[in-house]
């Protein structure tokens, strides 16, 4: 109980509580600045992510900063190429019924959430920019951000690329992870938000979960056909799969593996745009 009311107490402390390194992305630039980007790109990037929980080491936050720091660093790599591409608001909401029984998880509905992909590129559609880059850091956001993609797509001149990440990432870990399998909030996670937001990583408060996508009791079914097909089962929630909300064991995560993943997530991000837009 003591322990309980002591981060009660630093949660509402008045200090600065972490610092993040550029480039900056669209909320924190100025009109103006935008206004200047535009004359000489028409790419904006977006990472799209949500708010749930993710073990009780991480915040619930994670994919959010997972995908925000993703984004920052692909603007940077092709800035360094001389590419100019803009960073776009990251969007921390998503569908995430499945992890609704856990306490701060918000959701969206998948209509809801379309019609907040759609405004959010129809704004900047409006301003200017005609090649748009949605991309996931929520698996539950992918069924969703298909159809938005196909849909906004068909405006005369606008072309939308989405871009998951996670399978070609997931394909390496056994090249960066010392752990069987990364899973949700586990080492992959875990080391990509040390790397990114040290500050808000609870390694003290990690705990060891089932293995994602295994056969034993307390996991019969992947969690989700894209990590690695399977089966999907809509009915089960993420207490069902996990009572700790997080899957495979996080203790051995450090900042150092994280900077590997991202490594591998820019260098196949910026493959695929370029291909895909003929930079």
């Amino acid at each position: 109980m003591d322990e309980v009311k002591e981060r009660g107490v630093e949660t509402m402390k008045r200090e600065v509580i972490y610092s993040v390194r550029g480039p900056r992305l669209l909320p924190e630039m100025t009109s103006a600045e935008i206004g200047e980007e535009l004359k000489h790109t028409d790419i904006i990037i977006f990472p799209v992510a949500s708010t749930e929980v993710h073990g009780s080491h991480l915040p619930l936050a994670a994919d959010t900063i997972q995908g925000t720091e993703a984004v920052r660093r692909i603007v940077a790599k092709f800035a360094s190429e001389g590419i100019r591409v803009v960073g776009g608001l990251p969007i921390p909401l998503g569908v995430s019924l499945r992890e609704m029984d856990f306490p701060g998880t918000i959701s969206l509905m998948p209509d809801t959430m379309m019609a907040v992909i759609r405004d959010v590129c129809n704004s900047v559609i409006k301003h200017g920019f005609r090649r748009i880059v949605l991309v996931m850091s929520h698996d539950g956001n992918l069924g969703t951000l298909y159809s938005a993609a196909e849909e906004i797509s068909k405006q005369p001149g606008v072309r939308v690329l989405l871009i998951n990440w996670l399978p070609f990432l997931r394909s390496k870990y056994t090249e960066v992870l010392k752990s069987k399998s990364g899973g949700h909030a586990g080492e992959g996670e875990t080391a990509r938000v040390l790397a990114a937001i040290p500050e808000l990583v609870h390694l003290d408060r990690a705990q060891v979960g089932p293995e994602e996508g295994g056969s034993g009791p307390q996991l019969e079914t992947d969690m989700s056909i894209h990590f690695g097909g399977g089966t999907f089962d809509p009915a089960r929630g993420l207490r069902d799969l996990t009572p700790i909300g997080s899957f495979g064991d996080p203790r051995g995560a450090t900042a150092e593996t994280g900077d590997k993943c991202y490594g591998i997530i820019e260098d196949w991000a910026c493959a695929v745009i370029r291909r895909h837009f003929a930079l």
